[in-house]
């Protein structure tokens, strides 16, 4: 498989250490992206020229809503900085969220994104497809304008929720840009790619079929000393066509 991402939020305590040492890294560890997530106040600058120099892409970034809203400028500023096409909502409060003011924010921060070329993504965990207040989150979600608001969608995340992610990649056709790879053991704790019950052959042929453009590995809590989690998943990966 190729190209193979991954989402430094998994590496998220090496990168806080050596940020350009850990994106070497992982550029030797044959990945060919990443997705970002880091505070705004870094200096980006840096980064951005040294993958540039180790041909490693950046296609994405996580950015939270609040900063979406109140800097949207430092937001597509650090977007650009990086080369990113897409930029993603990573998280929302579900004891707090208030859905359709959620869209309506995501909204507004798209359709100036739009402007500058960018494509805004929401990333979900598994309490949007919670079913207890009545109408599922996930369903106010994709009210949401689709000429503006697209998905990333995390099948370890899916399959938690109650979905099949096959199925939940094809019915969203077209709208799934981005798609986050992680397994899950049969007692639903997270592991390293292919080391779960998830079928990743067919995940990924759904996500080629339905358009996904890029796919991220990510592990929320990798093992110490996280890098052979990351090695394992990149290994697995490339043994798929």
């Amino acid at each position: 498989m190729k190209p193979v991402g991954l989402q430094l939020y998994t590496l998220r305590k090496p990168f806080a250490e050596d940020p350009i040492g850990t994106l070497e890294r992982i550029k030797a560890t044959s990945y060919d992206e990443v997705e970002f997530a880091a505070p705004l106040e870094m200096d980006f600058v840096p980064l951005a020229a040294r993958m540039s120099e180790i041909a490693l892409d950046c296609p994405s970034v996580h950015i939270g809503l609040a900063d979406m809203t109140d800097r949207p400028e430092r937001v597509l500023e650090v977007a650009k900085t990086l080369g990113c096409r897409f930029i993603v909502m990573p998280f929302v409060d579900p004891n707090t969220a208030d859905w359709p003011s959620v869209v309506g924010q995501i909204e507004t921060f798209a359709r100036r994104a739009a402007g500058e070329g960018f494509t805004t993504c929401y990333h979900h965990h598994h309490f949007e497809f919670d079913t207890s207040k009545g109408t599922r989150p996930f369903d106010i979600l994709l009210t949401a304008d689709p000429d503006l608001v697209f998905f990333e969608l995390d099948v370890y995340w899916l399959k938690t929720g109650g979905e099949d992610p096959v199925a939940m990649i094809d019915r969203l056709a077209g709208r799934v840009k981005l798609l986050h790879l992680k397994d899950a053991l049969p007692d639903g704790a997270m592991t390293d790619v292919g080391a779960g019950t998830l079928d990743f052959p067919a995940i990924i042929a759904a996500g080629r079929a339905a358009g996904v453009e890029h796919f991220f590995v990510e592990h929320d809590v990798p093992p110490k000393p996280y890098w052979p989690s990351v090695e394992t998943s990149a290994k697995y990966l490339r043994t798929l066509d």
